[in-house]
């Protein structure tokens, strides 16, 4: 029951990283705002890729490999050190 939830979670996570990514493209075709706000349509981009790997974790057959596949440095971190 619990792998089933894991899975259905990481399927949400994936589609709000989808749809974050649209999001943070969008704002990017608007060359004003995307001269104006860079800082934080980079961290657009950084929640769905955080949003990603949670995903990726809960439906590792092996979560300690995943996390050290982690490619945000503070994230990988934040797991090692829960684990």
């Amino acid at each position: 029951m619990a792998q089933a939830t894991h899975r259905q979670i990481a399927v949400v996570l994936e589609e709000l990283a989808e749809e974050v990514e649209a999001l943070g493209a969008a704002l990017c075709c608007d060359m004003d705002i995307a001269m104006k706000h860079m800082d934080k349509l980079q961290a657009i981009d950084l929640i769905a890729q955080k949003q990603r790997s949670l995903g990726n974790l809960l439906v590792a057959e092996r979560p300690a490999e995943e996390i050290e596949r982690i490619a945000i440095d503070v994230l990988r971190d934040r797991m090692r050190l829960s684990g």
